[in-house]
């Protein structure tokens, strides 16, 4: 026979026994998971497991930093809906509505101090609703053979029930001690041969004369009473286990040495008490003080009246609270009932024919087991098997059928008491297809979040990247865990573009204020340099608060290549029409030029009209340079020169200029800011522009006005403004008192061969140049203007410093 061959290692060795998560942990696909495949788990975390696994106490580990959750079998149950889901993940995220109350013990542990918590308050969603629920648990610190906390280690016990129960009796005990302090008749409970008073109500204190005498023995509080022999009797009945009953017995009460003495008729009775072991642990006493009936027999009967008003009160208070029982027992929409060994519900409650349908006489004439679903049976059988061993059922569901052949969940908790097993019941069916829908619901809205176009993501308040989809992901080439838990603006997104991160944080912070957010940007990611049409936006939960800021973007990089194609398209195509716009313009000022040369060929012509010829000549040159210098500053083809250009200077020349060659009912006024730096510019080009921003205002006051030339420095913070970058600029203002524009002109005044002057008047290429030369050198146009209010021109020019 040949040698076995022994088998590689899976890591899976540890997970021995039948438990069923020991299965799941095997099945499990693990290979995306932080901890990796189980071979290559600490060996820690395998021994923790196997121990867990075995236990049959609800037991859970949580692994790591990150308190990745493991559970065992009994562990299921306090999961509830939660479960299988809950494999791996981190404790916060599976336990969220409960981590801020727990987050202190489990810091505690992972801190290397173990925490212990008896019937701890903690309101869970285990089910799909808010439910109240007390536990005793404990956290015990998982450590390395060198001490370091690992993980930490939860044994938990419910103990909702017990508390409930606790609460409850402590209530009845409450409303019973009431109505006990409350009574004439005197009562009082003696405990152990000494008769120690442990309880002692009002009317009892004033038979003994108001006396103090709880937890005292009747020997040390009641002096004469031990006189009068009445401790002898005391011993006699706890000796013999007899009661001792007394009619119109005489105690002479003196409640101090030198006090008075009162005469007490009583009658009473000595009752020992039994403990549960049937051994005599102590007397209780209760009676009526009688003395009026010894002074007077018409006092006597009006006692008797008395005593039997007051027991029959006494009795109907009974009665109500046995009625209040019975009312609960058929009003409660939990379904009550008693099972017994054979699994028979012997005994039920109205609720439970208001959910199934079946009648507390047709429950009782067979086992509960018939009317499960067959597909249950198995885990019922289970169940049973656990509560024959004593072990409480919390929580377990199945299906249960209905006259109709409709089966509703159920889901169950019992406890067996005295060979029977009480259990109580609720139907789930509505509950669980919520749960089931809102499941659905989530992984619909998941899906749809995972597959949109668009980048998105879901950012918390203080800018923590909670979550992103697939494509923002592919964007940069990465996967969520490498960009969740880093501030949005410190990720791969904005991180490698200059002054973008500063820029989405003040973003983010007018968003997180309820500010929306939109913007173009362009951005360079590890996939190459895009542009996006960013947003940002608030997200509210359901009391309308601000819960997260959701970030969303859509690659326009091509829209934008296709935009441009356009724009050099309709480039070309305006400067087709300029051939016919400006041809006549070119055609008149060539026929002076033409005149010229042809009188300057004749040497016969009268030198004076040679003279003024070539005037007009050089005049039209003139302008037929300024315009190609137009066009040209148009097509952003004009080679520049740029220099440090003295503003001040520049201003103060061309205040001078339009002085002497303006209308005198314009008025100039030309101003700089002192210290004004110099701006980084071509000087040439700048004077030109300027002269055409002085002529456009000239011809916006026909009949005269203000027109004010100044300069002044202004300083960008980073992301202040989208359009230029932070740094330091010289502003040059060309401003008048005119007609002025209204929002549909303003919107096209920079667009070429756009002018709202008459024929021959302008090519509308003036400010399309200024606005031209203001990209080239890194600055800005920016119009103001509204009708009957002026125009403001700001040319903003990089200062030579910053450059």
């Amino acid at each position: 026979m040949a040698d076995t061959v022994p088998m590689p290692p899976t890591g899976l060795e540890f997970l021995h026994g039948d438990a069923l998560m020991a299965r799941r942990i095997a099945a499990h696909d693990w290979s995306a998971h932080p901890l990796g495949p189980p071979a290559h788990w600490p060996a820690e975390l395998k021994t923790t497991l196997s121990i867990m696994l075995g236990s049959r106490f609800a037991m859970c580990v949580g692994w790591g930093p990150e308190l990745l959750l493991f559970y065992n079998d009994p562990y299921m149950r306090v999961l509830g809906a939660k479960e299988p889901a809950a494999l791996g993940r981190p404790i916060p995220q599976v336990w969220s509505e409960l981590w801020d109350d727990i987050r202190p013990l489990a810091e505690t542990a992972l801190s290397g101090t173990a925490t212990w918590v008896e019937d701890m308050h903690l309101r869970m969603q285990r089910h799909g609703f808010p439910e109240d629920t007390w536990w005793t648990f404990t956290y015990t610190p998982v450590r390395d053979p060198h001490g370091r906390v690992l993980a930490m280690l939860n044994v938990t016990h419910e103990t909702t029930r017990r508390v409930l129960t606790e609460r409850r009796l402590a209530s009845e005990n409450e409303r019973l001690a009431r109505m006990f302090e409350l009574s004439p008749t005197f009562m009082a409970m003696l405990r152990g041969p000494e008769h120690r008073f442990e309880f002692a109500n009002a009317s009892y204190r004033r038979v003994v004369g108001d006396r103090d005498v709880v937890g005292k023995t009747v020997s040390e509080a009641l002096p004469d009473a031990a006189e009068q022999g009445w401790v002898g009797v005391l011993d006699a009945a706890y000796g013999s286990g007899e009661p001792f009953v007394a009619s119109g017995a005489v105690f002479l009460e003196r409640a101090t040495p030198d006090g008075p003495v009162n005469e007490r008729h009583l009658d009473f009775v000595y009752q020992p008490v039994r403990d549960a072991d049937g051994r005599i642990d102590g007397i209780f006493v209760t009676g009526v003080d009688v003395t009026a009936r010894a002074r007077s027999e018409s006092d006597l009967r009006r006692r008797e009246g008395e005593l039997q008003a007051l027991n029959h009160d006494l009795e109907r208070q009974v009665a109500e609270h046995a009625e209040e029982r019975s009312l609960t027992w058929q009003v409660t929409p939990d379904m009550l009932g008693v099972l017994n060994r054979d699994g028979v519900l012997e005994k039920t409650n109205p609720a439970w024919q208001r959910a199934l349908g079946w009648t507390s006489a047709e429950l009782a004439a067979r086992p509960a087991r018939d009317l499960v679903h067959p597909d249950d049976l198995p885990a019922v059988m289970e169940a049973r098997t656990r509560l024959h061993a004593g072990e409480p059922l919390l929580g377990f569901e199945c299906r249960m059928r209905t006259p109709a052949g409709e089966y509703r969940t159920l889901s169950w908790v019992a406890s067996p008491e005295g060979g029977k097993f009480y259990c109580s019941a609720r139907d789930v069916t509505e509950i669980n297809a919520a749960t089931r829908a809102l499941a659905d619901s989530q992984a619909q809205l998941r899906s749809l979040f995972e597959t949109s176009y668009q980048l998105q993501g879901r950012c918390a308040l203080d800018g923590t990247l909670e979550d992103a989809n697939r494509t923002a992901l592919d964007a940069i080439d990465g996967e969520l865990e490498d960009v969740v838990g880093r501030p949005v603006w410190d990720t791969p997104w904005f991180t490698a573009t200059p002054g973008m991160p500063e820029w989405v944080r003040g973003a983010f912070m007018r968003v997180r204020a309820g500010e929306p957010v939109r913007e173009e940007v362009t951005v360079q990611l590890p996939t190459g340099l895009r542009s996006f049409d960013l947003s940002l936006r608030p997200l509210y939960d359901a009391a309308g608060a601000i819960s997260a800021v959701v970030p969303e973007a859509l690659d326009i990089t091509e829209r934008r290549a296709t935009e441009e194609a356009l724009r050099q398209s309709q480039k070309l195509e305006a400067m087709g029409q300029l051939t016919g716009g400006v041809a006549h313009d070119f055609n008149n000022l060539l026929t002076p030029i033409m005149a010229a040369l042809e009188l300057a060929g004749d040497p016969h012509a009268n030198p004076e009209r040679r003279s003024r010829t070539l005037a007009v000549a050089r005049q039209s040159a003139e302008r037929a340079a300024m315009l190609v210098q137009r066009l040209l500053a148009f097509a952003r083809r004009q080679p520049l020169q740029t220099a440090e250009v003295d503003v001040g200077v520049l201003v103060a020349g061309i205040g001078e200029l339009l002085r002497s060659s303006f209308d005198p009912r314009i008025r100039i006024e030309a101003g700089v800011e002192p210290g004004l730096p110099h701006a980084h510019a071509d000087g040439n080009q700048l004077e030109m522009a300027l002269l055409n921003l002085g002529v456009n205002a000239r011809d916006a006051m026909p009949d005269g006005g203000t027109l004010t030339v100044a300069a002044r420095s202004a300083a960008l913070a980073t992301g202040e403004d989208a359009s230029l970058p932070a740094g330091r600029y010289v502003v040059i203002t060309v401003a008048d008192t005119g007609l002025g524009m209204d929002a549909a002109t303003r919107a096209r005044a920079i667009e070429p061969f756009f002018t709202t002057k008459g024929p021959g008047k302008g090519t509308g290429l003036g400010l399309s140049m200024v606005h031209g030369l203001a990209s080239q050198l890194g600055g800005r146009l920016r119009i103001d203007s509204s009708p009957g209010r002026g125009t403001t021109a700001e040319l903003w020019l990089p200062a030579a410093d910053r450059v």
